[in-house]
């Protein structure tokens, strides 16, 4: 079953002639690492308990990376202040003169590395099938803005870099009215926890 991955590359492929299909998993990590960094829109609700006389405690998400801590909140819904995450890449929270107990963590998360070139980003399919057109639109860009390729197209570059950062600040906006209602924009599914947790 194509993915919406697949998808981004079979409708690219014709418009890149010459490219090769590494070169085109290279940018499309990047533009992906951009857009969920200045989109916000991947969140992840994390629950941890902060333990008797700790100020300090770890999350980890099921997949992809932490990007920044969005909010922590306790077991009545409360929100934490205060509450920051000093290592982002650890998942370590701090959160001085809290209370010991049970606490929701929502983090904002982005793309990890991935293992090997030749594969694709893991991002939720909710998530791709959403934006993939303004990902696309900033796959392109960074194609065509490459130097001295067959398909170098500066004009063509600024265009569809024009879209992706459109389509970026629309995704960006969509996230905050979710933010406002007090709802996530998307929340990786605890099932997903059944094959395993992806570690960095």
């Amino acid at each position: 079953m194509p993915t919406p991955f697949d998808r981004l590359m079979d409708t690219v492929r014709p418009n890149l002639a010459g490219a090769i299909d590494i070169a085109i998993k290279q940018e499309l990590f990047a533009v992906c690492q951009e857009f969920f960094r200045e989109s916000n829109v991947w969140t992840e609700e994390l629950t941890f308990t902060l333990l008797q006389g700790a100020d300090t405690a770890e999350v980890m998400p099921f997949a992809g990376k932490i990007e920044r801590l969005a909010w922590v909140v306790n077991a009545d819904k409360i929100p934490v202040r205060n509450a920051t995450m000093p290592d982002t890449y650890n998942g370590v929270i701090l959160m001085p003169f809290a209370a010991a107990g049970d606490y929701v963590a929502t983090v904002i998360l982005n793309v990890s590395d991935p293992v090997s070139r030749d594969v694709f980003p893991i991002v939720p399919q909710e998530l791709m099938d959403r934006h993939w057109q303004t990902i696309m639109h900033g796959l392109l860009a960074h194609m065509y803005a490459q130097p001295k390729k067959p398909y170098s197209d500066i004009n063509l570059a600024a265009l569809y870099n024009s879209k992706f950062l459109g389509g970026r600040a629309r995704a960006r906006n969509d996230a905050k009215a979710l933010y406002r209602q007090g709802a996530q924009s998307w929340r990786f599914p605890q099932t997903f926890n059944n094959h395993g947790q992806i570690r960095r």
